[in-house]
């Protein structure tokens, strides 16, 4: 592929000589001058953004055909290539999500994505940065790669490549109705993020980016993203580094009917689907034909759903539960970094999951388990209940996650992110859950968050987090028996067995349900 670069700042005051400059009134001298623009060749065709400070700005880029009609609850299409330019100035609609509803903004065709590089890595023919692609959170029902697209100037001042994307959520990107073709799987949104960082891959040398060094990074269901790539077939080679910030890769997802080993255990994927159907359309489950359901829309469909969304285990996009597969060492031999909050739990009421599931979890064992709460159930049975579903949802799904990393001979980094502002102290039973990405991109006092983003930046440059100055991050198990932390609290420090007692409750609870020895 022949790559042309260039940066076209059409400045018409430069055209102007000085002598004519000299002749005219001052009054009358041009004073509008068009905006830099930057024009990129990619296999897709022409794509033309525009500059921002020292950035250059790409929107709305498609990076597969609208999943609309026919495509909808397909596998992502190709986009093929396009005669015209693209003119990339504008993010594209948010895919279809409950809260914008009624807004009007959101659609079906959303499949795009955002770049955002330093203007400087346009102009050189020699070096290229890493990338740092973000998939956005929001359980898997809310969100648009358009926020953290404002994280941009940091990382490009730094070197950096942004890249942020839309991808379906809800039942438009986790659906196994059985009425619907499966064959390819039936977590779309997840084959979006591959179709996603397949065309970062082909295309993001042009961006002065190096296809060799793209790290993933996501927060809550965005971790959980970055954990389902970690073990997805179809996502070997196509990222080098992984950050999953609050995932919840040991949290029971939705099984596909043949995956059940006791079909009264739990709902399946069919059934949840069925469900939701049924509950869009007013009908029976039984009664609806293929054509009624293609004809639901996103609006109902989402109406139709509790809570958070779950992937679905449905044996080719994704073969098992993430940790399950991290246990067996089937993830992806790229340097990892995993952990949460402190307090994770504080997103409990907005999750749809009851209190009776989180005590679910823990079997025949729940006096032990409020004695290892001992303190936060004394607090109120709302704060025992939020602390042990974070700890169960997020934190023991990163402890288990980085500590299995020694399988395949790659790092795995481990941490627990514990800062709160001093005027929040005292309102607040730990760090809230996302509360880490706000210290990393919107928080420029702390000195805790400035040392997490240069161990973040760190990794994505070199796959390891640590660099001079900085406290020495070690690998979760390191060679040792116990577990190896860094704790960004009011100091960050490196710290071993956190909440030890309570993970390996959880763990061996875990390990029970899903047979892993």
């Amino acid at each position: 592929m022949n790559i042309r670069r260039c940066i076209a700042p059409c400045l018409l005051l430069a055209l102007v000589s000085p002598t004519a400059i000299a002749e005219v009134p001052r009054e009358k001298v041009p004073i509008e001058l068009p905006a830099p623009v930057t024009q990129i060749e990619t296999d897709q065709g022409t794509i033309l953004g525009n500059l921002s400070g020292n950035s250059v700005l790409f929107k709305g880029i498609p990076y597969a055909r609208p999943p609309i009609g026919p495509l909808r609850w397909k596998p992502p299409q190709p986009v093929a290539p396009r005669n015209d330019t693209l003119s990339a100035r504008n993010f594209g609609p948010p895919c279809p999500q409950a809260r914008l509803a009624k807004s009007g903004s959101a659609s079906e065709d959303c499949l795009t994505l955002n770049i955002a590089t330093p203007a400087s890595a346009l102009m050189s023919t020699t070096d290229s940065l890493p990338v740092f692609f973000s998939i956005h959170g929001g359980g898997f029902v809310n969100g648009s790669g358009q926020p953290v697209f404002a994280v941009a100037p940091v990382l490009n001042a730094s070197g950096i490549i942004l890249v942020t994307l839309n991808y379906r959520l809800g039942a438009l990107g986790f659906y196994a109705h059985p009425l619907l073709d499966m064959k390819q799987g039936a977590n779309f949104a997840l084959l979006d993020l591959v179709a996603a960082l397949r065309w970062v891959h082909d295309n993001i040398d042009a961006f002065g980016g190096d296809p060799e060094r793209v790290t993933i990074q996501g927060i809550s269901a965005g971790g959980q993203a970055v954990n389902m790539l970690m073990v997805n077939p179809q996502a070997r080679g196509l990222f080098a580094g992984a950050i999953a910030q609050s995932g919840y890769g040991a949290w029971p997802l939705q099984p596909h009917l043949e995956s059940l080993q006791d079909a009264t255990e739990s709902p399946s994927a069919e059934q949840i689907s069925a469900a939701i159907a049924s509950r869009a359309s007013g009908k029976n489950a039984s009664e609806l034909n293929v054509k009624e359901l293609y004809a639901l829309s996103a609006e109902q469909l989402f109406g139709a759903i509790l809570g958070f969304h779950l992937p679905i285990i449905d044996s080719i996009t994704l073969p098992d539960e993430t940790a399950v597969m991290f246990a067996r060492g089937q993830q992806h031999p790229v340097p990892y970094i995993s952990g949460g909050t402190s307090f994770d739990g504080s997103v409990f009421p907005f999750s749809g999951v009851s209190e009776e599931t989180v005590l679910g979890l823990t079997g025949n064992q729940k006096e032990q388990a409020h004695a290892l709460w001992a303190e936060d159930f004394s607090a109120g049975r709302n704060q025992g209940i939020k602390r042990l579903f974070g700890d169960i949802r997020y934190l023991h799904s990163g402890w288990s996650a980085s500590r299995s990393m020694t399988a395949t001979h790659q790092p795995g980094y481990l941490y627990l992110f514990d800062y709160l502002p001093p005027d929040t102290r005292d309102q607040q039973a730990g760090a809230a859950h996302g509360s880490d990405g706000t210290a990393l991109w919107a928080d420029y006092r702390s000195t805790t968050a400035q040392m997490m983003r240069k161990y973040w930046m760190n990794f994505v440059k070199t796959g390891n987090p640590n660099g001079e100055a900085l406290p020495h991050w070690k690998t979760a198990n390191a060679g040792v028996q116990s577990t190896n932390w860094l704790l960004f609290g009011e100091q960050v420090a490196p710290v071993q067995d956190i909440r030890n007692a309570r993970l390996q409750f959880i763990d061996q609870l875990w390990r029970a349900r899903v047979a892993v020895p």
